[in-house]
């Protein structure tokens, strides 16, 4: 690898802790990062992000959206693929690594041929949701899909041949994320997180654990307007996060018992690892790619828009302290298989395949 100039290309979401996005991986993945003069993904502060200059923002990125055409493509990501191009014609052979091919990614493919480079680009979003973000457009001009989940091979096969599709899973950084040193009393249940979000499941599950255990609280982070997602979360039973600091963040799930996730559909999910890597016990749904991530022994996975199911298996773990302890150490051990350091040698393997081929 020493010989091999690989870049990473792509901003960084602003509600991602640090230490469980991309920013952490790319200490170890063995590149550079290239950023453009505007860092911003959009310039409205859609989804709830910082908007820089409103509703002219707004009319700019829509324009772009329209000229692609990419669904949520934007000024942002038009300058990145702007100097990771020009970044192109001064490097030859080089491999550029798009971190949100999903979004992030529009003309680059084509630029590769100019000076014989590679480019590949990790998805992070259902079938469903790369349907509608046109990814066929784009996927056939790329060297390889770098995928988070087995849940969503299927959908490329129909693009890419095998060998240009590799499965490598997301990360976290076990060292920040630790156990707290000792287990709190207070019953308290954690969500983290807004994307893909099923919170009407949530919200019924929320009032079958109460029905049972009346002094649980429960704490959710990011999950209103301006939290960072595209769906929010409204209960007054719950006590509301947004914003903080990856510290803040920290202590708020290692004072948790419980992390509870309800998903309309997930590939990788950010908040599950970095609960699980806190020792925290899971309960989730069972759907996509959560079982690749979660295994059998580390929480209690349930069917999809079941509350009584997922209220079931909350107050189980919160009534039996053996088991909770149980699975909460089988999710630590699970969260160390994906520490950023162990994928980072994955993704490095995967850069010398696609390097080695002879497609371009």
């Amino acid at each position: 690898m020493s010989e091999q100039r690989i870049y990473l290309v792509g901003p960084r979401y602003p509600h991602h802790a640090s230490h469980s996005g991309y920013d952490a991986f790319v200490g170890h993945a063995g590149g550079h990062r290239l950023w453009a003069p505007v860092s911003s993904r959009w310039l409205y502060g859609r989804y709830g992000y910082y908007p820089v200059i409103g509703d002219l923002g707004r009319r700019v990125d829509e324009t772009m959206t329209a000229l692609t055409p990419r669904p949520l493509y934007s000024l942002g990501i038009l300058l990145i693929e702007a100097v990771t191009a020009v970044h192109m014609l001064a490097n030859k052979g080089a491999l550029y690594h798009i971190l949100y091919g999903d979004t992030d990614v529009w003309m680059l493919g084509h630029m590769k041929r100019i000076r014989g480079n590679r480019v590949v680009a990790t998805f992070h979003e259902p079938p469903w949701s790369l349907e509608w973000l046109q990814i066929h457009r784009i996927a056939q001009h790329l060297d390889a899909a770098i995928l988070v989940s087995e849940s969503q091979r299927e959908y490329f096969e129909g693009l890419l041949s095998p060998g240009r599709i590799l499965v490598i899973p997301h990360g976290v950084d076990t060292h920040f994320f630790q156990p707290a040193a000792t287990s709190g009393d207070e019953p308290i249940c954690i969500t983290v997180g807004s994307h893909l979000r099923d919170f009407e499941t949530f919200k019924a599950t929320i009032g079958l654990v109460l029905e049972a255990i009346p002094r649980v609280r429960f704490i959710a982070v990011g999950t209103r307007p301006g939290g960072g997602g595209n769906s929010q979360l409204y209960d007054e039973r719950v006590e509301f996060y947004d914003h903080l600091r990856d510290e803040d963040l920290l202590r708020l799930y290692q004072k948790s018992r419980i992390a509870i996730f309800s998903f309309h559909y997930a590939t990788a999910n950010n908040a599950l690892l970095e609960a699980m890597s806190c020792g925290l016990p899971i309960v989730a749904t069972d759907i996509g790619g959560v079982r690749e991530y979660v295994g059998n022994k580390a929480g209690l996975l349930c069917p999809p828009y079941d509350p009584e199911a997922m209220a079931k298996a909350t107050v189980r773990l919160l009534r039996d302290a053996d088991l909770a302890t149980e699975l909460g150490a089988a999710g630590r051990a699970r969260a160390l298989q994906f520490d950023h350091r162990i994928l980072a040698q994955q993704m490095r393997q995967g850069y010398s395949e696609v390097l080695a081929s002879r497609k371009g």
